[in-house]
């Protein structure tokens, strides 16, 4: 009798213990269900815990979904483009065979008008590949699986709309760049993904979301996320720098890159996450405040707006910085050759003008407006390199 008292109590104890902190033993296992089939399975689950177990998304080879422009020319055809840009910039010249979709509405589209499953790849396109990445990592975890950001958008694509990319280049606010080879102002980690090993992950960290199905939940948070105006997902420098001069703490600012070139220049107070590795449930997720405004800036800004989409649909309060590391530090990227200068990413591609989508087999109809050289045949077109990665 007395075993069993001794017993009863322990496992009392050990109960009382358990509840303290939660811990998530879970590992990825890769994506191989339909998503909708595999969030009937998860009626308890955080979306950090069901993203986790869904592939980590944010830590796979696939992150960030982008493709560049010369990719886009040789598919106008076979995938589906969707622009995003308001009615005037799009009667004004876009891609043949896009469609214009507002932000807001991308989701219901692809569900229940031209189904993302049709298509090999689901192009989002916009003025220059910032709003469009984000809104690309909104629809990744709302479940589609084909959802790509055209590198640099419409600025990328034809030279007649390339002054938001000319202008969004340079090397503003040097006074706030720490600057140098050595380790001097970096703000490092507490700990690493290396040592962290077997710790417990407090889920109670996570920002707090509305109690309900997850998939109902994830239904809401994305449309909710995707009726957003643009501050409140995406800041120019001249908006994000101001409040930092002001207050070092007004953000909790990431730097989405290795360490090295962390190293090199970063802006001051900013703290180095490694891409495909410390934004996982696993690593360094929950280092993150749930109650500040969060700010990410990456090399161009798609790795950054993909990464911020993912935040937000977990509930934090996070924000892009347009363009990256090029809005404020450019020269210093071509001077390492880590970045080419701005006029090298922007093409002359076709565009076709009017309220209407058209899908011609023939390029005739196409306008050539400030074209600088004629347009290729489809087949003979050299291809640019992509540089939208992590660096």
């Amino acid at each position: 009798m007395k075993k069993i008292k001794y017993s009863i109590l322990l496992f009392l104890v050990l109960g009382f213990i358990s509840c303290k902190t939660k811990e998530y033993t879970g590992k990825p296992v890769g994506k191989s269900v339909n998503f909708d089939d595999f969030l009937k399975t998860k009626k308890s689950k955080t979306l950090a815990e069901i993203y986790f177990e869904h592939g980590n998304f944010i830590n796979s080879q696939q992150f960030p979904p982008v493709i560049n422009a010369a990719d886009v020319l040789e598919h106008t055809k076979d995938w589906l483009i969707i622009d995003i840009r308001k009615p005037d910039a799009y009667e004004a010249g876009h891609i043949n065979g896009a469609y214009n979709v507002p932000k807001d509405k991308v989701i219901e589209f692809l569900k229940n008008k031209q189904k993302a499953a049709a298509y090999e790849k689901v192009v989002i396109v916009c003025y220059s590949g910032q709003m469009a990445s984000y809104v690309t990592g909104i629809t990744r975890y709302a479940g589609f699986d084909n959802t790509y950001v055209m590198l640099f958008g419409m600025a990328a694509w034809n030279s007649q709309f390339s002054d938001i990319l000319k202008k969004g280049f340079g090397d503003r606010y040097q006074d706030m760049i720490v600057k140098g080879t050595d380790k001097e102002g970096a703000i490092l980690p507490e700990t690493t993904h290396e040592n962290i090993g077997n710790h417990k992950i407090d889920l109670s960290k996570l920002p707090k979301l509305p109690d309900m199905l997850p998939s109902k939940l994830i239904a809401s948070r994305s449309q909710e996320l995707l009726k957003q105006g643009r501050k409140e997902f995406l800041l120019k420098a001249d908006e994000y720098f101001p409040e930092i001069k002001k207050d070092l703490n007004a953000y909790y600012s990431i730097y989405y890159m290795n360490k090295p070139k962390y190293y090199e220049a970063h802006i001051k107070g900013s703290v180095q996450f490694t891409p495909r590795k410390d934004l996982s449930l696993d690593a360094r997720l929950t280092e993150i405040p749930a109650d500040k405004p969060v700010l990410i800036y990456c090399k161009t800004g798609h790795t950054g707006g993909n990464a911020t989409a993912y935040l937000n649909m977990l509930g934090y309060k996070g924000h892009n910085l347009m363009f990256g590391t090029q809005s404020f530090m450019h020269s210093l990227w071509k001077q390492k050759g880590w970045m080419p200068d701005v006029s090298a990413l922007i093409n002359d591609f076709p565009v076709v003008t009017g309220k209407k989508r058209t899908n011609d087999k023939v390029v005739a109809s196409v306008t050539k407006t400030k074209v600088k050289t004629p347009v290729k045949p489809l087949v003979k077109h050299k291809k640019k390199e992509v540089t939208g990665g992590c660096g």
